[in-house]
């Protein structure tokens, strides 16, 4: 009894892993396609070489499939793979051997779990990596653009003779907050430094708030100049230091949550990072999820359509969980919600939904 269910199990997942493969792998390149299509501009404006495109794209590839289409692709492969062995009778022929529909998807949940796992570590350690590269390539090597730093949380940004560190970027307010700007002569001796609480852009120029200008003459006196409210001139605009913000797409779990413990210790609101930190641990187990509403799906419908209504419903419940993901999300970072309900409430939603029409076919 035990080896028939190991051959059970392993044709099952053979069959899935045949089907999944090809659905993720064409998932990416359409995502890949589109990602091409909307840098193009970019592309033909700077001329990029064909070489960097291709670059662009490759380092592209970790985040397509961590971010956007694995969880999508489950969801294809079970409805394809399960109502091919439904439509081809082979489920009823299990079942008439007295072997319950829960042992027959038993695998598919169980690699479910090792993607949940696989999606997490692939967040973790390979896409803050290509996002860091890819993002490099087509700022520095195609737009020409001067390079940004990440050290200790803090972004360096360097332009012309000054450097400019911040602490944290508001996108929302249009503010940098902890702004320092060193400024160097030609034989990069600091000249001048210029610390600020804030900058605010108010659509053609800079204010500082709440800072001083330090001074440094050749013999190394300093000269201090304190302010509450300046204008300072900057040929830098808003859009220069936008580009630089952090987005926590590109930080891995543990550096987020670094991330957070820094704004928060300087005194900043850390609720939108914190979403964002909750969703990271919410988002990998939807692998699972996903297979959980894939089931019932594919078995009753496996007789009233075949790819086309199974890629429909794939279209039709990936686009209703990221409506609500996403709408759940941005109440989470406005604090409507709470961050950590905002992150976890549609994947359980979805979750139990799964649990649920799986429990009510008949077995």
């Amino acid at each position: 009894m035990l080896e028939s269910h190991r051959t059970l199990y392993r044709y099952v997942i053979l069959e899935y892993l045949k089907i999944f493969a090809l659905s993720l792998s064409s998932l990416v390149l359409i995502y890949l396609v589109v990602q091409f299509f909307q840098k193009i501009d970019v592309f033909i404006k700077h001329r990029a070489p064909f070489y960097l495109i291709f670059k662009y794209l490759l380092f592209k590839i970790p985040e397509i499939l961590f971010q956007w289409t694995l969880p999508y692709g489950i969801l294809l492969g079970t409805l394809l793979a399960l109502g091919s062995l439904s439509r081809h009778s082979e489920i009823t022929a299990m079942k008439a051997g007295g072997v319950s529909l829960y042992r027959i998807t038993f695998p598919l949940l169980i690699f479910s779990f090792l993607v949940c796992l696989f999606s997490f570590l692939g967040n973790e350690y390979l896409v803050p990596y290509s996002n860091r590269k890819s993002q490099h390539l087509l700022s520095v090597q195609v737009r020409k653009e001067e390079p940004t730093y990440f050290k200790n949380h803090k972004i360096w940004y360097h332009s012309g003779n000054q450097v400019f560190n911040i602490q944290l970027i508001d996108r929302k307010n249009r503010l940098l907050k902890g702004l320092t700007i060193y400024h160097f002569n030609d034989q990069f001796r600091c000249i001048r430094r210029v610390d600020a609480k804030e900058a605010k852009w108010n659509g053609g120029t800079w204010r500082f708030y709440d800072g001083a200008i330090r001074d440094f003459d050749e013999w190394g006196h300093t000269q201090m100049t304190p302010f509450r409210d300046q204008e300072f001139p900057l040929k830098e605009t808003w859009e220069s230091f936008q580009r630089s913000a952090q987005s926590s797409d590109g930080m891995s779990y543990s550096d987020l949550r670094a991330y957070i413990q820094k704004i928060r210790s300087a005194g900043y609101d850390a609720t939108r990072y914190l979403a964002e930190l909750y969703a990271k641990l919410s988002y990998p187990f939807l692998n699972v999820v996903m297979v959980l509403i894939g089931i019932p799906f594919a078995l009753k419908t496996s007789r009233s359509g075949g790819v086309a209504l199974s890629i429909g419903l794939s279209v039709m419940i990936g686009f209703s969980y990221g409506v609500i993901f996403y709408i759940f999300l941005s109440f989470g970072k406005s604090g409507i919600l709470p961050p950590l309900l905002s992150a976890w409430t549609p994947t359980v939603i979805f979750g139990l939904t799964g649990v649920f029409t799986l429990m009510s076919i008949k077995q």
